[in-house]
């Protein structure tokens, strides 16, 4: 799974990096460190493709009846996405989402221990996971947009950590998860493993379990990896 990652740069930067123009939202937004369920973070959608807005990390259905459900749905499975009543729908209505990223927390069972790490790129500073969001709008007719990150098996390097990793886009392929001509069944072949030997991946001391925890730089502190 995915339950926590980073975006440190400020939205400014990417957006003239990426000729994106930003939400009002999102000229608001500050960078994480450790970005949790519930949470706000960047993300471009298949309705705005050329928009970076911020949505709540966990995806509540337009059907559910209360907005807690997002914690349950922070991750959705490439494997089972057509099969799946939450986000069967989502695919195939094109409500697909890119998620900014500029790394991901996993942990490693050691024994009774979890040992975390941080991975990250070793070619791109900033990257995009593949995502699914939904609209839900509560008891007093507000809005909440919230999203979901698709997960897929691990790489070589990722399956030492953990048995699935989210799935992170090349360029070309960004602009084909977010193609309304696109056919549903065509996109999951998108959505596989990145590229092992194009990761990076070392141990942190801070446990970014603790959402809490957003002070921290963890590139301060590295092993070999």
């Amino acid at each position: 799974m995915c339950g926590r990652y980073s975006e440190k740069n400020d939205l400014k930067k990417i957006e003239d990096q990426m000729k994106l123009r930003l939400s009002e939202k999102a000229k608001n937004w500050k960078p994480s460190f450790n970005i949790a369920p519930s949470q706000l973070a960047p993300v471009v959608t298949s309705d705005e493709p050329d928009l970076m807005d911020v949505f709540h990390f966990g995806l509540v259905p337009h059907w559910a009846k209360d907005k807690k459900v997002g914690y349950k749905m922070i991750n959705a499975r490439s494997e089972t996405l057509l099969e799946k009543p939450s986000f069967k729908p989502l695919v195939v209505n094109n409500k697909r989402c890119l998620v900014l990223a500029d790394s991901f927390f996993e942990w490693k069972k050691e024994g009774k221990e979890k040992q975390p790490f941080r991975i990250l790129l070793a070619d791109r500073e900033v990257f995009f996971f593949a995502g699914l969001w939904s609209s839900w709008k509560d008891p007093d007719g507000e809005i909440y947009n919230s999203y979901s990150i698709i997960t897929t098996s691990p790489n070589k390097l990722m399956e030492k950590i953990h048995d699935r990793m989210p799935v992170i886009l090349t360029r070309e392929e960004e602009k084909l998860w977010l193609d309304p001509d696109q056919n549903p069944k065509d996109l999951l072949k998108l959505l596989n493993a990145y590229p092992a030997d194009s990761m990076e991946a070392y141990e942190i001391e801070h446990d970014a379990s603790n959402k809490k925890w957003n002070d921290y730089n963890p590139c301060e502190i590295q092993c070999d990896h």
